[in-house]
């Protein structure tokens, strides 16, 4: 990410990069970008997603609800690097992006991983 900051990410406004997240209070509205490292949809989950996004400073928990799924269920599934809009939501010490949005992270080139996907 830290090669696509200036570049790429220049082209979205209002990014918030991972390191920021926690000093933001409950209920913000952000955006965040990077690399999807884990995707999860556990079959006790309701048909909740659950993504890990990873920029160059650390990792954001992501919470996709499943209207927001059905929505965009293949970018969700397929896409290396995303650009997640939703609500910071802080529960038990642990701090979730609950996210309304996703965005292809267009640009990334040559950069793109193999991703570990679910079926």
């Amino acid at each position: 990410m830290a090669f696509l900051r200036a570049s790429v990410l220049g082209r979205h406004e209002g990014i918030v990069a991972s390191r920021m997240v926690e000093s933001l209070p409950d209920g913000t509205r952000i955006a965040v970008a990077g690399l999807v490292v884990c995707r999860q949809r556990p079959g006790t989950a309701k048909g909740f997603v659950f993504l890990v996004v990873e920029d160059e400073f650390g990792l954001v928990n992501v919470v996709v609800k499943p209207g927001v799924y059905q929505e965009q269920r293949t970018l969700v599934r397929t896409e290396p690097f995303v650009v997640v809009r939703g609500k910071l939501q802080r529960r038990d010490g642990v701090t979730n992006l609950v996210a309304d949005r996703f965005m292809p992270l267009r640009g990334a080139g040559s950069l793109l991983p193999e991703a570990h996907n679910f079926g």
